[in-house]
């Protein structure tokens, strides 16, 4: 398979880029520090991939249409087709809103939001002449119901949750699945040095890999065998996703507000 894969030079992404080239895929690595990728491929992960030029790097800023179209034809002028997106980078940003800087969370909205939806918008008409196209998109346990202290980014992958179950059914007659992964607590840079009341409480009990085990399967898994829309990783965040299917709001709230509120 072919795959790009955005927000790829460390964490999830760049953990998911080496099992995807350790099996014997097509990878594309971008995000928008070249300097960054090209440290991360030399990673003994890719050094099979590299001498069979199955490894490729490019600059992306999701936020920039252009930038995208130009990710885009890297891959097909390296791969000849595009088969998967995983739709990964995003921005964490912790504390009670009115004490935290706008212009970040205004730039959080941007990469997490804006970022998947031209993705999923350019990718569209490439990943329909594959047999298996597929969008994956990397969104949060904390879409099951929005957390304090991180209010503006739980927020952000509520509306890639709701972008995902849309295009899941939009994108069917294009012969495109689209999915996501919704990870609890994952210990990578993003999460190293923030402080969330949640994660005092709950800890972090996720690795990248353990998200990249995740992701790695379903982009190689044929469509017809992904029977839901979201897949949430670890125990805790499955567990939380099946309650919040059957139990009643104010339950809800009152759970997340004991797991999240100081």
């Amino acid at each position: 398979m072919n795959i790009l894969i955005t927000g790829a030079s460390r964490g999830i992404g760049l953990a998911t880029a080496k099992r995807l080239a350790e099996k014997g895929h097509n990878v594309g690595l971008f995000a928008t520090n070249t300097a960054t990728l090209t440290e991360a491929i030399k990673d003994k992960a890719f050094k099979k991939a590299l001498k069979k030029d199955r490894v490729i790097i490019g600059a992306l800023d999701v936020t920039q249409p252009d930038m995208w179209e130009e990710a885009i034809t890297q891959m097909v002028e390296a791969f000849g087709s595009i088969d998967a997106l995983i739709n990964n980078a995003g921005v964490l940003i912790s504390g009670a809103l009115p004490t935290t800087d706008l212009d970040e969370q205004l730039s959080l909205i941007d990469i997490n939001c804006k970022g998947v939806l031209i993705g999923c918008h350019k990718l569209a008409p490439y990943l329909a002449d594959s047999k298996n196209g597929k969008i994956i998109n990397v969104s949060s346990a904390s879409a099951i119901y929005g957390q304090p202290e991180v209010a503006a980014y739980s927020a952000s992958k509520f509306f890639v949750r709701g972008l995902t179950e849309g295009l899941n059914i939009e994108y069917e007659k294009l012969g495109v699945k689209v999915i996501d992964v919704m990870p609890l607590w994952v210990k990578s840079d993003m999460t190293k040095d923030i402080e969330v009341t949640s994660i005092d409480r709950l800890g972090i009990n996720l690795t990248v890999n353990d998200v990249a085990k995740t992701l790695g399967k379903l982009t190689v898994s044929p469509n017809r065998k992904l029977k839901s829309t979201h897949y949430s990783v670890g125990m805790p965040a499955k567990v939380f996703q099946t309650l919040a299917q059957v139990t009643p709001d104010p339950i809800i709230r009152w759970v997340n507000t004991k797991v999240g509120a100081k």
